[in-house]
């Protein structure tokens, strides 16, 4: 597979590869590499797009898009000749955000395995002592040293440890810094004191025009400026300290004169310290580091210290303790020996580990996965979704339904409705492990696994009745298995479902989505309803499809409530749709519906529909098929569910939507007994 020649886009170009590579495909592909990489089963992975990339311990946020690197030619250019790329290779924008993407994740999957969370000084006493007047001032300086000094040892450590990872790492430090667009909250935009109020409109009044009762405020705007100036020079260090630990390979300029003399007394610390094995020691140094730079830093009152980014560090949200707690999420950090630095030895001093030969494969073989993805993405943006139609009179020999055409759609995937979906997904995520975990244990409790070759058991082997330590019993335990059963969620999408009852469904059949997904069950959510401009005809629309893509299940947020329903010939599709989609041995129809079936051709009203979709309801049960009916009614009414146990011979109550999904998931396990 060749490399793309192209390598001048449009803003609209530029914004299609973008959309394509968010996808849920590129998401999940990220997401499962952090957890093998980081051997954490739980982490999870966001894309978003706000210029940064950090991890708070259990989330890895990552920014595919950061400063704008994918459309950067020049910085792109540049980088492939510093890293001495096939310049074709970062001249196509998909091999640009991928490589953004990996760096991003494997960088943040290091501090996963290397670093403690939370930080180290969030726990420290010394940041808690109120009679300190710099406490918070130093707590944020700290903050930043340590942000400069894990981000060196964690890449160190993967120089050291991992093979194949560094064309990510360096692609990662080299287009970070050459990049034209620059983060908005770097050191020196932080840095901008707001004036306090008591000051405002005396900051540049000359000193002579103090009055002596204004001399305490005179006092305090010096104190001020001050401060301020304190900021700046601190800031000044930080950045130079950033560059000389991180990009060795750079000539920077001589330490200006305000600054050389907090280098000199730290670069040793920072080159150490970024070395140490053990996190706890990394932390160590940068309390040293701290003791020197101690005069640098304000006090609280005088000129509170912003967050501080480091010109040439991204991520701050991995070190400065951002939404975690201290004591409500512990980590600690492996201990490793390195034995090499990204861009230069243990000393500090650039070296060039390049090898032309291996290099070369790792970037083609990189090439042709990218485009395989590229083309699979592609997929999923062009596809249009598929309508098929189908005679009633295929489905059913009733003269009630042979006329009644029936249109079944498969939409268009809406990735626009990813938000909405994440919305939910963030909202119940509790609850789904809570379902995930109750899935587990009957899974455990149901699915036995024969064990042989014991002293005693519950029979004997006769394969093993020659074993002269008498090892012939055999024993059943407790096992995991994928349960052999398919699961149909059919939802009315009639008029009368509007409002609240069409919100349960949808949330419904995200969490049924998510937590079925999860123990690898197959299933699909369809709603019906008459359709709303011919009368003889029904829709279905196939929401999240028997082995769909990963991306349709944003169709769930496509739920609707509109017109009437034919219960009677939807159940019939749904029973044909089962049975052509999945081979599980069990199959299972659950409908959701809140009232009796009505639809105004044919007069298809009761008693008639509710006779016709009770015996087609038998029928489908007799032919191996369960069906089961939830009947949606009013809080503490149940109106809806005496009329459907006319229909449904298994049929259960709902009348309060927030008890739905688990309803849901209980008949489900029910039937997996």
């Amino acid at each position: 597979m060749e490399i793309s020649k192209k390598t001048a886009y449009t803003e609209e170009e530029y914004k299609d590869f973008l959309d394509r590579f968010q996808c849920e495909r590129n998401r999940q592909a990220e997401e499962s590499f952090a957890r093998v990489f980081s051997e954490t089963a739980d982490v999870n992975l966001f894309f978003i797009n706000e210029d940064s990339a950090y991890t708070d311990g259990k989330n890895i946020i990552v920014d595919p898009a950061s400063h704008d690197i994918y459309k950067d030619e020049k910085c792109l250019k540049n980088t492939g000749i510093f890293l001495q790329w096939p310049p074709e290779f970062l001249a196509d924008p998909w091999n640009a955000l991928k490589m953004t993407a990996r760096s991003q994740t494997l960088h943040e999957a290091l501090h996963l395995i290397y670093t403690n969370f939370p930080p180290n000084y969030q726990n420290d006493p010394f940041f808690e002592d109120k009679d300190n007047p710099k406490r918070v001032n130093l707590r944020k300086t700290i903050a930043a040293i340590s942000n400069i000094i894990e981000d060196a040892y964690i890449e160190a450590a993967g120089a050291s440890v991992y093979d194949n990872i560094e064309p990510y790492l360096k692609f990662g430090r080299i287009a970070h810094i050459l990049a034209k667009k620059k983060t908005e909250g770097t050191a020196a935009s932080r840095m901008k004191q707001e004036i306090p109020e008591e000051l405002k409109g005396v900051e540049n009044k000359p000193e002579e025009e103090f009055q002596p009762e204004m001399m305490p405020l005179l006092e305090k705007l010096k104190k001020f400026h001050e401060a301020e100036e304190k900021i700046k020079i601190l800031t000044r260090y930080l950045d130079y300290m950033a560059g000389e630990l991180l990009y060795p390979m750079f000539i920077f300029p001589q330490p200006e004169d305000e600054i050389r003399e907090y280098v000199q007394k730290t670069k040793e610390l920072f080159l150490k310290g970024s070395i140490e094995p053990s996190p706890d020691g990394r932390y160590e140094y940068c309390k040293k580091i701290l003791e020197h730079i101690y005069d640098l830093v304000p006090e609280d009152c005088y000129a509170e210290i912003e967050d501080i980014l480091p010109e040439y560090i991204a991520g701050a949200a991995t070190h400065g303790g951002k939404g975690i707690a201290a004591g409500s999420f512990s980590h600690k950090g492996k201990t490793m020996a390195v034995k090499r630095r990204l861009f230069s030895g243990l000393d500090g001093i650039p070296v060039d580990y390049a090898d032309k030969e291996n290099k070369d494969s790792i970037i083609y073989i990189l090439s042709r996965q990218f485009a395989a993805d590229s083309e699979n993405c592609t997929e999923i943006i062009n596809y249009s979704g598929e309508l098929v139609h189908i005679s009633g009179a295929d489905l059913s020999k009733s003269p009630l339904h042979k006329d009644v055409k029936i249109n079944v759609l498969r939409p268009k995937i809406n990735l626009n409705l990813r938000k909405a979906y994440q919305n939910i997904y963030d909202q119940y995520h509790l609850n789904i492990n809570s379902y995930c975990s109750r899935f587990l244990q009957i899974l455990k409790l149901h699915t036995p696994v024969m064990e042989r070759r014991f002293r005693f058991g519950s029979g004997i082997d006769s394969k093993d009745i020659g074993d002269p330590k008498r090892r012939f019993w055999h024993r059943k335990q407790p096992g995991i298995d994928v349960p052999d059963i398919a699961t149909l969620l059919l939802i009315d999408g009639s008029g009368s479902m509007y409002g609240a009852r069409r919100n349960a469904a949808m949330v419904s059949a995200v969490i049924l989505h998510e937590v079925l997904k999860k123990q690898g069950m197959e299933h699909c959510v369809a709603e019906h309803r008459g359709n709303s401009m011919k009368a003889e005809e029904i829709d279905i629309n196939i929401l999240l499809g028997f082995n769909a893509r990963e991306e349709e299940k944003y169709n769930i947020m496509q739920l609707e409530a509109d017109c009437d329903n034919r219960d009677g010939l939807a159940l019939l599709w749904a029973e044909d749709y089962i049975n052509r989609n999945s081979f599980c041995e069990k199959k299972l129809i659950i409908v959701l519906s809140d009232g009796q079936p009505s639809h105004s051709y044919g007069d298809y009203y009761p008693p008639v529909s509710v006779k016709d979709t009770a015996n087609i309801v038998k029928k489908i049960i007799s032919r191996g098929t369960e069906v089961i009916g939830v009947a949606l009614d009013n809080e503490g009414e149940y109106d809806t569910y005496e009329k459907l146990k006319e229909i449904y011979p298994h049929l259960a109550a709902c009348n309060d939507l927030k008890r739905l999904t688990g309803q849901i998931l209980r008949l489900i396990s029910r039937y997996m007994r």
